[in-house]
């Protein structure tokens, strides 16, 4: 029997992408998440679910929750799949019964890339281009640096999405400012920009994730692809994404980034290619799996297969890079509110260029509801738990 297998935070897509490729490949797959039944659990390559307390608001009790799992149900390895679940297992790595794999990096290797605002410096002493940015030590800092802006929109990102306080999770995510008030506005308003963050020029161009397997200098595996489309529309998670050839400039810049942690395991590097200058601008690095995982899979790139065969010390061997190009893949669900999104705003109100991403486009490509050398996220004919599962609570969700 293969080996027996703990992936957390069942509702995400990329959960459901490990739990399907380490299923078939023959492990034994355990789910963990806020309720037993989840996206991932669903599916017929679960063995069984666990309902845990949620990372973002119960930390300590999640913590023994897990631990408690891991030694009742003899778990070798788990797959922590949130920054939440990765900050919080990494700090009791001590406490995992003997020989259990916990497939992340360290804490100060997380740290390393997670803190936005040490990324940015790193990459500029290292010649890779990033987005103009002001770096802000608290909200204080705004009356300074908001003088030195000289055009708006500006990107507002706190130096870390997750910021531990107390039992739980202070969350920030990226937010945009159309003007000087608004952007006054945010810095009064948010709690999470009390702490570190960084304002940057706002980047007209396509985005480009590179994800990776690293070890210490080197990749192991590559992937890239491109966001057709996103939730919300001016730039957000993936609801439709295409693989494309690897861009060899953010292949090296990525190769630097990652060298100078000494980061081992997985990662998306993401860039925008700025439409004035031609530059690939570093935008962030994830150290986890990301939401579009299926595409690099569907495209031949099994990034949770490889991740296990590397902590259990079986390197790839192939050259990396390899895989289909051209391929896409749909989240249905997500272009649904893609489209709502779209009918419901207008082009400005959603930060985007004027005349872009037209109402009537959106119309047709959620429409447009297979393509050839097209897979899904979710769907999926084989194992169509998740996706019953999936409706069910989109439903439920909107009445």
């Amino acid at each position: 029997m293969g080996i027996k297998v703990l992936v957390t935070d069942g509702e995400n897509r990329s959960a459901l992408a490990v739990t399907r490729s380490l299923g078939r490949r023959g492990c034994r797959v355990l789910v963990s998440g806020t309720a037993s039944k989840n996206l991932a659990s669903s599916s017929k390559y679960c063995q069984k679910g666990f309902q845990v307390s949620d990372p973002l608001k119960s930390a300590p009790e999640y913590v023994r929750q897990i631990i408690e799992l891991t030694e009742k149900e003899g778990v070798e390895a788990i797959f922590p799949l949130t920054e939440a679940s990765i900050y919080l297992l990494n700090e009791v790595r001590d406490r995992l019964p003997e020989g259990v794999i916990l497939a992340c990096p360290s804490a100060e290797k997380m740290r390393s890339v997670s803190d936005k605002s040490s990324l940015c410096r790193l990459a500029e002493s290292l010649g890779v281009s990033i987005p103009e940015t002001q770096y802000l030590t608290c909200a204080g800092d705004i009356t300074g640096a908001i003088e030195k802006i000289v055009r708006y929109p500006v990107v507002v990102k706190p130096a870390m999405s997750r910021i531990y306080e107390g039992n739980g999770f202070l969350s920030g995510g990226v937010t945009y400012a159309r003007s000087r008030e608004e952007l006054e506005h945010l810095y009064r308003t948010r709690p999470v920009l009390q702490h570190p963050s960084l304002i940057q020029e706002k980047i007209i161009g396509p985005g480009t994730g590179l994800f990776t397997l690293f070890d210490k200098d080197r990749h192991l595996a590559l992937f890239s692809h491109r966001r057709l489309r996103e939730k919300p529309p001016s730039g957000g998670v993936s609801v439709v994404s295409e693989s494309v050839p690897l861009d060899e400039e953010m292949v090296s810049a990525a190769e630097r980034l990652l060298s100078a942690v000494g980061w081992a395991g997985v990662a998306m590097v993401e860039f925008k290619r700025d439409q004035r200058d031609g530059k690939a601008k570093l935008m962030e690095i994830n150290g986890r799996f990301w939401g579009s995982l299926q595409l690099a899979v569907a495209c031949g790139i099994d990034f949770p297969g490889l991740l296990l065969d590397y902590h259990r010390e079986q390197k790839p061997t192939a050259p990396p890079g390899e895989y289909l190009v051209g391929h896409k893949l749909k989240w249905f669900l997500g272009t649904l509110d893609h489209l709502l999104i779209q009918l419901r705003n207008s082009s400005e109100k959603l930060n985007l260029p004027t005349g872009s991403a037209p109402r009537g486009r959106a119309v047709i490509d959620f429409l447009n509801f297979y393509e050839r050398n097209m897979s899904f996220d979710v769907f999926d004919r084989n194992d169509m738990g998740p996706f019953r599962y999936e409706i069910k609570e989109y439903i439920r969700q909107m009445m």
